[in-house]
């Protein structure tokens, strides 16, 4: 088998479409490796009056264009390939998160089990799942309940017993509303028992298939899923939900052909046992357009999700993708397919725990419509994400799933119900307003970690790849996404804390916090796809920003009570110690560029990791920390936090979280260690620049590319720093990268 053979680029532009912002960033060879040169942003043009994805990119573009001083477009068309005098690029590469959800029912024989593994493999990309049909289900839910409309009653279907709208009398007993029955809703039908089970009969069954199929056509969703059935399990069940879509489908055609419409035939995915698979072929006839995977539970104790992932990846790529408006240009533009943000952030998530020895990874990606956490390690990738569920058009959907009392414990101030729900609406109305003050910065926050909150409950609830003890086990936690870049690092880094509220179950019991402070993360997975090396180059030198090592003492306590002692050693031999009370959460100053040793001293029942309760903890000689933007962050609040019960302690206690690095700022002031106010107000670049990649990525081994195979060798000189533009500044002019004099020619021969 050949090996594919990727373009040589020197110059690429990576372009990230947002529902509410599109980024594009400009890649280049500098010194012989692909390193961030600048990077444009500009309003998403979805919507009228441009309703064209492309003028928002080339908007970026010259963006670019007037902070270099280099021309990249001509007429409004990319310069392509790069001209000898540095104008142009070779190629441009696009992803984007801005195209609706996958709109997803999934049907299962039973709902908390078959359904519920359909639900789980749904979150693999941008999906909305609006219902559930189960067999276990007899309309309870008066929206089951209702019935269908008269078009959907056909006489002429042998399988209609009864029309809905027949009078009482036709009627079947189980179908009858009596006076306590609310409009609109069945009576649950009643059993017959035989040989001590209870028992449905045939006309029974009728009602529930009426009611499914009202369902369907009401939702009218993109796809369908039907799981359920173990390996070598009767198809019996599994047939009448077959005959449930076979009929969805017969009563939109009829309706179909009465309007004059064109509809596509309804999509099924089938997930469900193998032995189903000729049987739904032979019933099918056609009618429906079908597509098989693996049976997503081949045994009660297993699952498969990954088939059903991909499957439904591929049908967002091919049905919903496309109707970005102006769409069909961008793939035009593209010297590669479009792929989507969440792909390509999963992408680079699991090349991250691949590529560094037992890491553990999760990332948090917060975006305006759509909100995702992506976890990996050496053998397993997992991935919880949320279509409609962002901080902008998708907060009408955290409303539904929180309530305003759950937002209020995360503010330092009184709000009524109403003001939450205003600033709610109207960040729906104008999603690409920021935050215009303090007070909005924190309400913004509090519907971040709600957010975070719950998906991280459900990718819990979800899977046991990556845990231990209940609890996930991750060593890296990476934060992406505009609303977390938009905002200082303190702030981006205690909504993280607080959101996702890392148990600190680690063997250490040390987590590196990093953010994606140039927002490359995606555009390093769309990258990928077209030149592995560049996007291996640019993700180890210029996306993550480490903020630094996070600890979290376990145990309970009384607020306000010592929970932990730390004394910290830095290589210079200057010495900091804190002791740490439960319910707060402390920084001490120690640079990126720095090491320092560690002793720690649990109080009362806590612990460091997994040794016992109180047990000191120190750092193994050559095995010291390194610092990050923020220091050293001890986080000794609980899990979950504890917060007071009293309600003006617990706003006093929320602001007093807040106010930590202002007053870490200060103490370094009072103290007059210039190197640590330094630290504070400055330290904000990315700690990889003046590092070998060797030494930063590798521990000295040889760097692999994102296909696992060794890149091709470079000069280890460390890169020109002044090529890198601080994470905290706006694109601003860079200096012409350097060229090698022959190369450019013989790249063209």
């Amino acid at each position: 088998m050949s090996q594919r053979v990727y373009p040589e680029i020197e110059s690429v532009l990576v372009a990230d479409c947002g529902s509410n912002t599109t980024r594009v960033v400009l890649v280049e060879v500098v010194e012989q490796a692909y390193r961030f040169i600048a990077r444009g942003e500009a309003p998403s043009t979805l919507e009228e009056p441009y309703n064209d994805v492309t003028i928002g990119v080339l908007n970026a573009i010259e963006v670019i264009q007037t902070h270099t001083g280099r021309q990249l477009l001509v007429g409004g068309r990319l310069l392509v390939p790069q001209q000898d005098d540095g104008t142009g690029i070779d190629a441009f590469v696009a992803c984007s998160s801005a195209a609706e959800p996958l709109r997803v029912v999934v049907a299962g024989l039973v709902h908390n089990l078959s359904a519920e593994s359909a639900n789980r493999a749904s979150h693999g990309t941008y999906t909305t799942v609006l219902d559930t049909i189960s067999m276990d289900d007899y309309g309870d839910n008066p929206e089951y309940g209702q019935t269908a409309s008269a078009s959907d009653y056909d006489p002429d279907n042998p399988e209609a017993e009864f029309s809905p709208f027949a009078s009482r009398k036709d009627r079947p007993n189980f179908a009858l509303a009596d006076a306590d029955t609310p409009a609109g809703r069945t009576t649950r039908p009643t059993k017959k028992k035989k040989g001590g089970l209870a028992l449905f009969n045939k006309r029974q069954r009728h009602g529930w298939k009426e009611r499914q199929v009202a369902k369907l056509r009401r939702l009218a969703p993109n796809v369908v899923i039907l799981a359920g059935g173990s390996d070598g399990a009767p198809i019996d069940s599994l047939l009448e939900l077959i005959g449930v879509f076979l009929e969805t489908n017969r009563q939109e055609a009829l309706l179909a052909n009465a309007t004059g419409e064109i509809r596509r035939p309804l999509t099924v995915v089938y997930a469900a046992n193998h032995e189903g698979r000729e049987a739904l072929i032979e019933k099918n006839q056609g009618q429906l357009e079908l597509f098989l995977v693996d049976n997503i539970r081949p045994s009660l104790d297993r699952e498969n999700l990954m088939p059903l992932q991909v499957q439904l990846a591929a049908l967002y790529q091919e049905r919903l993708l496309p109707t970005l408006s102006g769409y069909r240009r961008l793939t035009e533009m593209s010297s590669a397919p479009v792929n989507t943000t969440c792909s390509a952030v999963g992408l680079m998530t699991q090349f991250l725990a691949k590529d560094v020895a037992d890491n553990r990874v999760l990332t948090a990606d917060l975006g305006g419509s759509n909100a995702a956490l992506f976890y990996a390690d050496a053998t397993d990738f997992v991935s919880m994400v949320r279509g409609g569920f962002g901080l902008s058009f998708g907060l009408s959907n955290v409303l539904t799933e929180t309530t305003c009392d759950n937002l209020r414990r995360w503010l330092p101030f009184e709000i009524g119900d109403d003001e939450l729900v205003h600033y709610a609406l109207n960040k729906i109305l104008r999603p690409q307003i920021l935050p215009a003050n303090q007070r909005e910065v924190f309400i913004e926050g509090a519907f971040g970690r709600e957010i975070l909150l719950r998906l991280g409950s459900q990718l819990h609830s979800q899977t046991h790849a990556g845990q231990r003890n209940g609890q996930f086990d991750y060593n890296r936690l990476i934060g992406v996404g505009g609303p977390l870049v938009n905002i200082n690092i303190w702030q981006a880094a205690l909504l993280l804390l607080d959101g996702l509220q890392p148990p600190g179950g680690t063997e250490t019991g040390l987590l590196e916090l990093e953010l994606d402070s140039t927002m490359l993360m995606a555009a390093s997975g769309a990258l990928a796809v077209f030149n592995p090396n560049a996007a291996a180059y640019l993700f180890r030198y210029d996306c993550l920003h480490r903020l630094g090592p996070v600890i979290v003492p376990i145990g309970e306590g009384s607020l306000g009570s010592p929970a932990v002692t730390v004394k910290m050693t830095t290589e210079r031999g200057r010495v900091k110690q804190a002791t740490v009370p439960y319910g707060s959460i402390t920084l001490l100053p120690l640079r990126s560029d720095e090491k320092a040793s560690l002793e720690i001293k649990p109080e009362g029942n806590f612990r460091i990791g997994r040794v016992a309760r109180g047990s000191l903890v120190r750092t193994a000689a050559g095995q010291e920390m390194r610092g990050g933007a923020l220091g050293l962050i001890i986080d000794a609040r609980g899990r979950p936090i504890k917060f007071a019960t009293d309600l003006a302690q617990r706003r006093l206690q929320v602001q007093s979280w807040h106010e930590v690095y202002s007053l870490a700022l200060q103490q370094a002031e009072n103290e007059d260690t210039s190197s640590d106010v330094d630290y504070l107000n400055m330290d904000m670049g990315n700690p990889s620049v003046g590092q070998p990649m060797t030494e930063l990525v590798t521990g000295g081994g040889t760097p692999l590319n994102l296909r696992g195979q060794p890149m091709p060798e470079f000069d280890n000189t460390p890169p020109n720093p002044a090529t890198k533009r601080p994470a905290d500044r706006p694109a601003e002019a860079v200096p012409e990268p350097k060229k090698s004099k022959d190369k450019k020619g013989a790249k063209r021969k």
